[in-house]
């Protein structure tokens, strides 16, 4: 069996400074375990797309600490289907409430490096690959308010802030799509395209979804007023808002959205601008390292 190389992608920014500190702890345990390991560190100029870009030796797996984004970027930079483990050290870690990966963080050490590995499909839209979700609508302007915001709020309490702000005043934005041949145009206040369960860290927009049925979970949902957006906005986080006639869930393994300059998006929490997407899912794209399978 060839040595294991251990290449350790992280993001010292991600979470206010969160990975940062997690960091010491990370290098003694593989130290600990005799495990031979490079550390790349993301920075302003260099996401960790451009990092594994860059980067020229051979390595067996990825160890990746950081967040949502972060993790996005070494999918989208990686050349392999390599092993990866995760350790969340953002802010939301929205994508790895799907998957088993310990309590401790001596657990999620020991999983991110011997941990079961399970395949799990991953999205494209576009020419970009997502893990967790594309936000268009509602969420995708609240992604944009939350990325230009330097309000002293972290993690779910800030983009449960920013929810707020916006829930009141957002309008419908007339989207026109396209699932299993067929064509629609319809004002919608939120189209979400998801092989995660929860956005924000805290909504369970896509409380279905799963990461390796080899289908897109899209929750739809359409013209809603305010007060009834208000009185409904706990179903968001315990899921519960298929209740509503206004939501809709779809699974499809390819979706169209037409352009619309007033549709705003995000992709796994990251501002991505407006429609028009086109979305597939690519089966069992991505090993994971995960507790329990």
């Amino acid at each position: 069996m060839a040595a294991r190389q251990v290449l350790v992608i992280c993001n010292p920014t991600a979470g206010k400074g969160r990975s940062r500190k997690i960091l010491p702890r990370l290098k003694s345990f593989l130290g600990s375990r005799k495990i031979d390991f490079d550390l790349l560190e993301t920075s302003a100029g260099k996401n960790a797309t451009v990092v594994l870009h860059e980067y020229e030796k051979p390595f067996t797996e990825v160890i990746v600490l950081g967040g949502d984004g972060t993790l996005n970027e070494v999918v989208n930079g990686l050349k392999s289907n390599v092993p990866i483990g995760v350790i969340p050290g953002g802010t939301g870690n929205d994508y790895t409430k799907n998957l088993s990966l310990g309590k401790s963080l001596q657990e999620v050490f020991e999983t991110a490096l011997n941990g079961q590995l399970k395949s799990v499909d991953v999205g494209r839209c576009n020419d970009r690959l997502f893990l967790n979700g594309v936000g268009i609508g509602f969420d995708g302007q609240v992604a944009r308010h939350a990325e230009e915001s330097d309000i002293w709020l972290s993690g779910w309490p800030e983009y449960y802030y920013h929810v707020l702000r916006n829930l009141a005043f957002f309008d419908t934005v007339p989207l026109q799509f396209e699932v299993d041949g067929g064509s629609t145009q319809e004002p919608l206040f939120l189209l979400t395209i998801a092989k995660g369960t929860t956005f924000g860290g805290s909504f369970k927009l896509t409380p279905d979804a799963q990461l390796d049925d080899g289908y897109l979970t899209i929750c739809k949902i359409s013209r809603i007023s305010v007060l009834k957006r208000l009185l409904n906005i706990h179903r968001l986080k315990s899921g519960s808002h298929g209740v509503l006639p206004e939501v809709e869930f779809i699974q499809a393994k390819k979706f169209k959205v037409g352009a619309c300059p007033d549709a705003e998006a995000h992709l796994d929490g990251e501002y991505i601008g407006h429609p028009p997407f086109d979305f597939e899912v690519l089966p069992k794209h991505l090993s994971v390292r995960v507790k329990e399978i």
